[in-house]
């Protein structure tokens, strides 16, 4: 694997248990045995490595989505975009999307508008997952998928992060709270 690689795989990590302003160039370095000069020499600035961040992040999402897409429209589909966080929490994580939107109003510029379309297309995802349920008519709900996406999303995301701390059931819980929302055996 590329240091490149390897730099984004650790920041992921990192992003997900600290968030983004909870690590340095210094905990990177240690963590691959590199210099700090070789991270540098890929990403100048932390703002840049944030930025080739989101894009990978981004590009995962539409991988999952991707993923989505061959699982049933509707109650399978929901579970399954439910599912697609359940690594971040059995590792104690919290969500990289969520992680990033924490602390973006101390960043640059550009990083706030690459966290913003990576929040955006991650909402975009769960609406379409509940628009297509909806037309399918396995979920029924009221209002607008996109309105509705905003809560589903905050609930996976935020029980991600309840999920850190005694009992450590905020995942599970969240999940059986949706199903129940839809109707969900």
């Amino acid at each position: 694997m590329s240091t490149y690689d390897s730099l984004l795989d650790l920041a992921d990590t990192l992003i997900q248990e600290n968030g983004f302003q909870g690590f340095s160039y210094a905990d990177l370095a240690a963590g691959l045995g590199i210099r700090k000069a070789s991270i540098h020499y890929h990403f100048p600035g932390k703002t840049d490595l944030g930025i080739a961040y989101c894009e990978r992040k981004e590009t995962r999402l539409l991988q999952m989505e991707e993923k989505l897409l061959a699982v049933p429209a509707g109650k399978a589909r929901l579970e399954a975009y439910m599912d697609a966080f359940a690594y971040c929490a059995l590792k104690g994580q919290m969500c990289g999307v969520h992680a990033m939107l924490s602390d973006s109003n101390q960043f640059e510029p550009a990083l706030q508008d690459a966290v913003n379309r990576l929040a955006q297309t991650d909402l975009r995802i769960i609406a379409d997952v509940l628009r297509t349920g909806r037309e399918n008519g396995e979920l029924t709900f009221m209002g607008e998928p996109a309105d509705l996406a905003i809560i589903i999303n905050c609930a996976v995301k935020g029980a991600l992060m309840l999920n850190r701390v005694p009992p450590h059931d905020a995942c599970e819980r969240m999940k059986r709270a949706v199903q129940q929302m839809f109707n969900c055996p």
